[in-house]
């Protein structure tokens, strides 16, 4: 049913006349891609693209890390007379507009976390792409994703189905794909008279390497609108006859910069116009939104990103001398859409535990890392003979936190718990680190580490003073930058503590005075 829902309610921009668009003074006049936004049949939205663990599209909203793949075909001559090949020169500066036109948006949305994975790919065709309109794109296309090993019933599920790829490949949050046509020796324009198209919210946009009128030069300013349609947003200019009504993105938000009915703004924007607003980095506030940038709370993050992870627990039959074992599941609550598979690109930092006011403990994942939206850890408490009240919680990438859960435990066969006390921070002494301790003469051991998780951790000995050569950790640059360390103690059954965070004490570098002479005239 998801599946369905986006093509319903997003809406095909209507065709209408080419149109020039009248540029500020300096800046020439040139046409605009006309019926540029198109959208991909529902079928062709596999159903592995939506699925009960993680519903992502390839490209919902933009925020996170993105997988940018330009696609440069070449024709082999098999079909078509091959008319056009690409040079080292030409792919190299496509690929600098490629990214100029990315680090454009980047600067843009500054709170979007943006960080773009931009590839590109020379692939082999039998047809030469610039001699085709839209209607036949799926030739050229289906055998250049052919080409690449992908499969399908339509070109369209081909493409889909190399996003899903692309994204995982790339561990990232999102994936794109841009089909640049060479038509270096050609006019600029396909058989149709387009020259720049994308599909809404994916697979992919088609760009000509001349960019129709605006040429190389301005290549980045025709990547930089066609890639905000693969986002969700929507023209603005009045040929596009988009009315200010008419809703798009993740967030479903209006149009209301259209040009098209005198919307009542009038805000510089990319998507109303490109070389113009692409120079002074015009995007007005219904792309923005359109795109997935809106902060409706004004708290410094955006819709899209404001999450909230929530927890829950199982407990596991408690045996007599045994501590208490949990499993705990912590998953990110997406941000809704209205028309839009539910989608978060956040991922749990953090699973914590604390009892009855100690510091808050970090649970290791089972998988060993905090890279999911969706985490479950297993922990034994640390805990002794007695009653607790154990609180629990999850921690997402933006610092949200979820609402704490409790459990109470009984703990009894295992003895009363030792008293452990570290009286001050650590200190630094000369390319040293001392540790002063205060615990039970059979107390075994401790772990210090530098990380909550405990990587890395140096196992010594129980004594009141610990010393350790500031050297002992290879992977740390710079150990006096480290403001807190981690300390845990092992029992003389081999049980572990909880762990406590130790303030570091840094000390103040060297203080010098310099002497000069004082010279009298």
């Amino acid at each position: 049913m998801r599946n369905n829902i986006l093509s319903i309610l997003l809406i095909c921009v209507i065709a209408a006349p080419f149109t020039l668009y009248a540029a500020p003074a300096g800046q020439p006049e040139l046409p605009l891609p006309e019926d540029d936004v198109l959208i991909a049949p529902a079928s062709a939205r596999l159903s592995f693209a939506v699925d009960d663990v993680e519903p992502r599209l390839p490209s919902q909203y933009l925020a996170g890390r993105v997988a940018v793949q330009l696609i440069l075909p070449e024709s082999t001559g098999a079909v078509d007379p091959s008319m056009e090949d690409w040079t080292s020169a030409q792919i190299e500066q496509i690929v600098a507009e490629a990214q100029a036109a990315l680090d454009w948006w980047r600067d843009r949305l500054p709170d979007a976390r943006l960080e773009f994975d931009l590839s590109v790919r020379v692939v082999p065709t039998m047809y030469e792409p610039i001699r085709y309109d839209l209607a036949q794109e799926r030739r050229w296309i289906g055998d250049v994703l052919s080409e690449l090993g992908y499969v399908g019933a339509s070109h369209f599920e081909q493409a889909f189905r190399m996003l899903f790829d692309l994204r995982e490949q790339r561990h990232a949050d999102w994936a794109t794909i841009f089909f640049i046509v060479n038509s270096a020796s050609d006019d600029g324009y396909f058989a149709d008279g387009r020259f720049a198209y994308a599909y809404l919210h994916g697979p992919y946009s088609v760009i000509t390497s001349d960019g129709g009128p605006y040429q190389t030069q301005w290549l980045r300013a025709v990547i930089a609108h066609e890639f905000a349609h693969l986002f969700g947003a929507l023209d603005q200019y009045s040929a596009a006859r988009v009315s200010c009504d008419q809703r798009s993105g993740y967030l479903f938000t209006p149009t209301t910069n259209s040009m098209f009915n005198n919307c009542g703004t009038n805000e510089p924007s990319i998507m109303r116009e490109l070389i113009y607003s692409f120079t002074i980095g015009a995007v007005d506030t219904s792309a923005r939104h359109q795109l997935g940038y809106r902060d409706s709370d004004a708290d410094g993050v955006i819709d899209v990103l404001d999450t909230t992870p929530v927890i829950s627990l199982t407990a596991t039959l408690q045996e007599t001398g045994r501590r208490p074992v949990v499993e705990l599941n912590a998953r990110d609550i997406p941000y809704p859409s209205p028309v839009q598979p539910d989608a978060s690109i956040n991922r749990i930092s953090a699973i914590e535990y604390r009892v009855e006011g100690s510091d808050w403990q970090l649970a290791i994942p089972v998988d060993g890392h905090f890279d999911s939206p969706r985490e479950i850890a297993q922990v034994e408490l640390p805990l002794y003979d007695g009653d607790y009240v154990v609180e629990f919680r999850a921690v997402n990438t933006v610092g949200n936190v979820s609402a704490p859960i409790t459990q109470a435990f009984s703990v009894n066969g295992i003895g009363p718990g030792p008293e452990y006390r570290i009286p001050e921070p650590a200190q630094i002494e000369e390319a040293r680190l001392v540790i002063h301790l205060q615990a039970p003469a059979d107390t075994q051991a401790i772990e210090v580490s530098f990380w909550r998780d405990f990587r890395e951790a140096i196992r010594v000995p129980y004594r009141p003073e610990v010393i350790l050569p500031l050297n002992i950790v290879p992977s740390l640059t710079n150990i006096q930058t480290i403001p807190t360390i981690y300390v845990r103690f092992i029992d003389s059954a081999d049980r572990l503590s909880l762990s406590y965070a130790l303030p570091v004490a840094i000390p103040e570098p060297p203080q010098y005075a310099v002497m000069l002479p004082l010279i009298l005239r």
